[in-house]
This record gives structure tokens, C-alpha cells and sequence, in this order.
């Protein structure tokens, strides 16, 4: 150790001799300082412009969208490395002196030891300047993500060890310390861009991933480290260090060739298989370095992956003339697997496999235009493979894939079929801008498969609310929409219908739903309905003041009676009977994102000619207010309303009232050792089709929030899943206008002047000595 110690401080003392560690040095600083000030520069704008900042350490440092200084260190490292190492070996093979060394008393290891360290001796000065921006973000950013920070900087350092190590091996090749640089920048280049080739291929893709350096540093600078990429790494250094040393053995020995070509194979070997058993997911271990741990499973998430007694299986099907085959493309089968590496991490038995076919599907881009209109469907087919340059003999024919499953009912939309023992599940892609399914949705339907799913039945006949109904007062998109990312049927619940005049109400359901009558029900409906109610079972009743005729036959022996008029609101630019209900104190019982935000605009529920409510509880049920209306914009109107909100203002001469006014309410009490929930909705138009598609949705609309939970408390809290949001704590700079300036004179001018000046003088006493 101690020869490769003083190898290594010969090697650091004859790379700062040459000015291009020098020269290295200052672009490095130039270049990423650029990055960084300008970063700082723009959050202090931001701020003194009176935006809100927030998560201010991911957007500086990590962002993929910005990006982020590391990353973009990352991206451009490997165009520094091959000039630091050209000179390594190659330079003691042009000038004759490593034959001295082959021929001296010192280990060809300690030889390659003392010029790795060295070159990484230089590497950690590199590694000191990004430290610098992280210790002055630190400063100006209270609550600074410090433990993220430092696993981004570790996995730049592995990546840079990496490189080293491969350019000490390529620099032992060759006596030109040029063809080395050129051969070193070469295959990084290779290695880096690797991992987008033959991604097609399966056997192909799964070699190309594992050589391919790229991004196997992202997930450290994402905050989360896991043990494969420090295999990985190591791995590699290891192997390319080995390859170096049985370069230079081969100079010292006779042996032949099947004897070196022996040792090569089982050191790469050897590499090739720990860097597999590692990647292994029983064998990963992992580290989220972030401080609200938004790198892993919420640990609600965590306990339903755990409890899964069967091993999970994902079988992805995947239509080639979906408008969605994108993402399940072969091309892209890496990124798709990296979506299940958290539930996996809990759930190492995961099992994910593919299915590709083709069949008809809504993708009218496709079939519409004028080259394939009026072709058969394997014409379509084949001319999309042969675009695409794929066979078609790699997808299922129509006949092939319908004898496997039947897929008509989703569409032949690209889909999930998740399986645990005996029981399937659904998961799909959304027709939102995230389209993939996020974490609530993925945890419900692996609950769905241990637990069941929650069924909800929907009363039809009377003009009711239908689920399976697509017109504007429709509730298909709240319930049955297999496209929509909220939807009922997406997040653990089975909606079904019952219709009362043929069949009882089923049981074993956690609510029924009575939506909006426009008749009266038949005693016989009715008889079925009370005994339902007495016999303890959950009820949600969403209705139209105007006809609340039809309801009061369930409605008053609750309790619940409507009060006269209609609740108008003072709209700008929107009708007078839209109006804005906000939750109340007692709101929380839907649970935690239900609880009383005051007047907060940005809280409410949306309502069309909503209803006034009062509630006198009959027996032993219990009230409990859940939505109210705020009397600084809205009133009770005695009259009709009109929709010109100009002309709807408040008149007390006409009756009307200035009152707080109450838009839901909910019932409980215990029945045979059970809570039995009720809830009364006076506006049966907040869940409709056509009001969770207006624009309304993204004017602070949370009317789909309050309806999950409705049947988050229905179901006592088992569906929806609810992940509570993880707020980033990092949302304010302490950084001026002449801070950043100040800042941008030392790391742009200031120390790369410093740097220079420290080398032109090396350089110069060096020299004249």
C-alpha cells in the first residue's frame, strides 16, 4: 500500500504539472458554476416577484425537467474523463519506462493501484466543487434536502470512479496518449447511449441495460440509494482495474494464449455474474435519503404489498394499433418494469410479463386516415408493423388473443391484468395528462386482490342517475368509466345496478345509492328501502331541491327536510346557481383531506342549484353537517333563479335570507354493533358527467375528493386508498438580488481566476526549476 501511495502522489504530482488538469479544472467550474448561479438567480426572482417557491433543492440540483445541476453534471462528465486519463499508462509506455516498472520489485497491483488513486485524487477536487454548491445552496435554503444532496454527489463520484477505472484500462492499450483519449471518449460514448440500442430485442436489451452506465447513477441523485448501483459501479471498477492489471501481467510473463484468454473470460465473468445476483430483487437493499421519504412507498402502501399471501403477477397486454402501444412497446420495456421497482422492493415475488397482439380498438387516427381507411384489420396491422420495422408474427392474431382472454369489454386498450392466487384485477392507463396509474390506484387494486372489493349498488328505474349512462347528468364518470383515474371502479369498488322492481337489494354491499328521481317509487320499492334502512344499511342520497317530492317518503322519517328557495352565489362570469360549498368542522369524518379548510377557495365543492337542508335527526341517529355555503357571496333565493347572474342579487323584501346554508348532511348510529352512515347531497348534479368534464374541475373544483370520501367513510376507510400528499419542506430562499451577484463574481470569476492563476504560477516555478 505504501508503494501505491507514493505511485499515486507521483501521478497527482505530474497531472497538476500539465496544464490541462489545470485547464479541466476551470472549465468544470466555469461551466456548471454558469448552471448553478443561474439556477439560484432565477428562484430569487421568482420569490421577489411574488411566486411561490417550493421544493427548492430538487428543482436546483435533481429536476429532470429543468434540469438539475447534478444531472447535468451527469450527462456531461464523461466528456471530461478521457483527458485526465490518456496519459495514465500509455504515457509510461511511449517514453520506455514502463518496463522499469514491469521489471521492478513492485506488484503490477500496486502499480495500477497507485495510478487509479491518483486520478482519483484529482476526481475528489471535482467532487469538492459540486460539494461547494451544495453547501452554499444549504445556506440560503432553510429545511435544505442535505442527506439527498450527499447521495446525488455519491453516485457522481461512483460514476466518475467508473470512468476512471475504463479509461486506466484504455490507456494501458496504447502508447498514444491521443488514440487513448480518443478510444477512451469512444467507448464512454458507447457505454453512455448503449442502453437506447435493440431495445426490441429481449435477449439483446437485457445485455445493453446491464453495460449501459447510463442513469445508473439517477437513482442515487434522485435520493434514493440502492445497493445494484453500487454493485454496479463497483463492479465495474473492478473489472476494468483487473483488465488493466492482466494487460500489464501479460508484459511480464510467457504464457500462451489460451491461458490469458482464460484469466480475461473469468474476471469478466466473475463480474458479470455478481453485478446479476445483485440486481437480483431479494438481494437489493435500499436507502431514500430524502427527508419526507418520497422516494419509497407511503407506509400505508407498504403494509398492503406485505400482506399479499400470494406472489403477484402482471401480465401487461399490449394492442399494436392502440393509440397507447408506445408504452408497452418492447423499446420501452425497461422504463415500464422501473414503474413496479417500489412494489417490487416490498414484494420481491413480483412477476411482470407481456402479451403483444392486434385487434380493432378506438384509435381513429389510425383507422381513418386515408391510407388505411377501408383495409382489413391485418392490412392496418401490417402496415403499422412494417412502419414500425417490427414482424407481425411477434403479435397474437384477433382469433390468438381472444382464446386467451377477452379483452372487448376494456376496449383492446393497452391494459394490466394483476393476479394473486386466484384472483384478477384490472389496471389501466388514464385519459388524463399523468395517464399512468399512480400509487392509490395501484395499492387499491392489490387490496382488491387480498381484501375484495368494496360493492356499491346504484338504484335505477324513476329517471335515476345511472352509472352506466353517458349523457351530461350521467354518472358514468364518477363511477364506471374505466378511462377515468377516479372513477369508483378504478379505485377498489364494484358499482353495480339494482333494479328495485325486479330484484331486492343485493347484500353484502357497503351503500346504496339513490340518485336524483324524477317519479315516485312503488310502495313495494319503497317497503324494500325502509327495510334496508332499519336493518342498519349504508345510504347515499344525492337529489334536486325541485323534486324532492319523490324522496320525502325516505327523507322525513330521518329528518332531513329542505328549506324554501334555492342557494344563489354572486358568480363573475358564471350563472348564479353555481355555487360553492365548503366543509365543515365535522367534515373530517370522510376523512383527513375532508377536514375544515374555512373559506380557502381553493377547498370547495361545486354545486348546480344546490338546496337548502335542515336537519332535526329522528331516533337515535346522530347529525353531522358536512358541507355549508359562506354568506359572503351566497344566500338562500326565495324565487326562482335566473341564470343571468347580473340580474340575481340578494332582496330581502322577497324573502330571501343571508344564512349560512347546509348543502349535506350526514347521518349515524348504532345498529347491532354496527355504525350505520347515511349522507344526503341537495345537489345531484356535483358528480354528474358534465360537471366533472367542465371547466369548472380546474377552478379549485373538489368535487371528486369529496365523493371518495362518501365512500371512503361507506367502506370505513378501505377504498379509496388515501395517500396522505408529502409536502416538500425546502420552499423558501433567504437569497438576495446582491447575494446572487456576489455569488456569481466568486464562482464565475473569482475562484476560476483563483485556479488559473494558482496553475500559470505551478506551471512557471516548475519550469524555471
Amino acid at each position: 500500500m505504501r508503494v501505491s501511495l507514493r505511485l499515486a502522489k507521483q501521478e497527482l504530482a505530474s497531472l497538476f504539472y500539465s496544464p490541462i488538469a489545470w485547464f479541466i479544472l476551470v472549465i468544470f467550474t466555469v461551466q456548471f458554476g454558469i448552471a448553478f448561479t443561474g439556477k439560484m438567480d432565477m428562484y430569487v426572482s421568482y420569490k421577489n416577484l411574488g411566486y411561490n417557491t417550493f421544493n427548492l433543492t430538487d428543482y436546483i440540483f435533481t429536476n429532470g425537467q429543468t434540469p438539475g445541476l447534478l444531472l447535468t453534471v451527469q450527462s456531461q462528465l464523461y466528456l471530461f474523463i478521457p483527458l485526465i486519463t490518456m496519459g495514465l499508462i500509455s504515457r509510461e509506455i511511449s517514453s520506455g519506462s514502463i518496463k522499469l516498472l514491469q521489471s521492478s520489485p513492485i506488484s503490477v497491483a500496486e502499480i495500477v493501484f497507485g495510478k487509479y488513486m491518483g486520478i482519483m485524487a484529482y476526481a475528489l477536487l471535482l467532487i469538492l466543487l459540486l460539494l461547494a454548491y451544495v453547501l452554499t445552496a444549504s445556506f440560503f435554503i432553510p429545511n435544505f434536502e442535505m442527506s439527498w444532496m450527499l447521495s446525488g454527489i455519491l453516485g457522481i463520484f461512483l460514476l466518475l470512479s467508473a470512468y476512471a477505472a475504463i479509461g486506466l484500462f484504455l490507456s494501458s492499450l496504447t502508447a498514444y496518449q491521443v488514440v487513448a483519449a480518443l478510444s477512451t471518449l469512444a467507448v464512454l460514448t458507447f457505454l453512455h447511449y448503449i442502453g437506447t440500442l435493440w431495445q426490441d430485442i429481449d435477449f439483446v436489451r437485457h445485455i445493453t441495460y446491464f453495460l449501459s452506465v447510463s442513469g445508473k447513477a439517477d437513482s442515487m441523485i434522485y435520493g434514493l440509494i440502492r445497493s445494484k448501483d453500487i454493485v454496479y459501479f463497483l463492479v465495474v471498477i473492478v473489472l476494468f482495474l483487473g483488465l488493466t492489471m492482466l494487460k500489464l501481467q501479460s508484459g511480464r510473463e510467457s504464457k500462451s494464449f489460451a491461458v490469458h484468454a482464460t484469466r480475461y473470460i473469468l474476471l469478466i465473468a466473475v463480474c458479470i455474474g455478481v453485478g446479476y445476483i445483485s440486481a437480483l430483487p431479494k438481494f437489493t437493499g435500499y436507502i431514500d435519503t430524502t427527508s419526507q421519504k418520497i422516494r419509497t412507498l407511503h407506509p400505508i402502501s407498504q403494509e398492503v404489498v406485505k400482506n399479499l399471501k400470494e406472489p403477484l403477477e402482471i401480465t401487461t397486454y399490449v394492442n399494436l394499433l392502440d393509440k397507447d402501444y408506445n408504452v408497452g412497446a418492447k423499446k420501452q420495456r425497461n422504463n415500464d418494469l422501473s414503474r413496479f421497482e417500489q412494489y417490487q422492493r416490498f414484494h420481491p415475488e413480483l412477476k411482470m410479463n407481456y402479451v403483444y397482439y392486434y385487434d380493432t380498438t378506438d384509435n381513429k387516427s389510425l383507422f381513418g386516415n386515408k391510407i388505411n381507411a377501408g383495409q382489413d384489420l391485418q392490412s392496418v396491422a401490417k402496415n403499422v408493423a412494417e412502419s414500425q420495422k417490427l414482424d407481425l408474427d411477434d403479435f397474437l392474431s384477433p382469433k390468438e388473443i381472444r382464446q386467451q382472454i377477452n379483452l372487448k369489454e376494456e376496449g383492446n386498450r393497452f391494459v394490466r391484468v394483476m393476479k394473486s392466487g386466484n384472483k384478477k384485477t384490472w389496471l389501466r392507463l388514464y385519459n388524463d395528462f399523468f395517464k399512468h396509474p399512480g400509487e392509490p390506484n395501484i395499492v387499491a387494486a392489490i387490496k382488491l386482490l387480498e381484501e375484495g372489493p368494496s360493492r356499491i349498488a346504484f338504484v335505477t328505474g324513476n329517471d335515476l342517475r345511472s352509472i352506466k349512462d353517458n349523457s351530461d347528468r350521467g354518472y358514468r364518470n364518477s363511477t364506471s368509466e374505466k378511462t377515468a383515474r377516479n372513477t369508483l371502479v378504478n379505485n377498489g369498488f364494484e358499482p353495480v345496478s339494482v333494479d328495485l322492481t325486479k330484484s331486492d337489494i343485493p347484500k353484502g354491499i357497503d351503500a346504496l345509492v339513490i340518485a336524483d328521481p324524477r317519479s315516485s317509487f312503488t310502495p313495494e320499492e319503497l317497503a324494500k328501502i325502509k327495510a334496508y334502512i332499519d336493518n342498519g344499511g349504508n345510504l347515499l342520497v344525492t337529489v334536486e331541491a325541485e323534486f324532492q317530492e319523490y324522496l320525502r317518503p325516505i327523507l322525513d322519517p330521518l329528518g332531513i327536510s329542505f328549506l324554501k328557495g334555492t342557494v344563489a352565489q354572486t358568480n363573475d362570469g358564471m350563472a348564479a346557481n353555481i355555487v360553492y360549498s365548503y366543509y365543515t368542522d365535522d367534515a373530517g369524518i370522510l376523512g383527513p383531506d375532508s377536514k375544515s379548510k374555512g373559506n380557502d377557495s381553493t377547498f370547495k365543492v361545486v354545486m348546480l342549484g344546490a338546496g337548502g337542508m335542515e336537519c332535526k335527526p329522528a331516533g337515535d341517529f346522530k347529525a353531522i353537517p358536512l358541507l355549508v355555503t359562506n354568506t359572503s357571496k351566497s344566500w338562500l333565493k326565495a324565487k326562482k333563479i335566473e341564470t343571468d347572474s347580473l340580474r340575481t342579487v340578494f332582496n330581502a323584501a322577497e324573502g330571501d335570507q343571508l344564512i349560512p346554508v347546509h348543502t349535506a348532511w350526514a347521518l349515524n348510529r348504532k345498529i347491532d354493533g354496527k355504525e350505520q352512515k347515511i349522507a344526503v347531497i341537495s345537489d345531484a348534479d356535483f358528480i354528474s358527467n358534465l360537471e366533472l368534464s367542465t371547466f369548472r374541475k380546474t377552478n379549485g373544483n373538489k368535487n371528486t375528493q369529496f365523493y371518495n370520501g362518501l365512500f371512503n367513510w361507506f367502506s370505513s376507510g378501505k377504498y379509496p386508498v388515501v395517500i396522505p400528499a408529502k409536502d416538500p419542506v425546502d420552499n423558501d430562499i433567504t437569497l438576495t438580488t446582491k447575494g446572487v451577484a456576489w455569488l456569481k463574481v466568486f464562482y464565475l470569476y473569482a475562484l476560476p481566476a483563483a485556479i488559473l492563476i494558482g496553475g500559470i504560477l505551478l506551471l512557471f516555478f516548475r519550469r524555471r526549476k
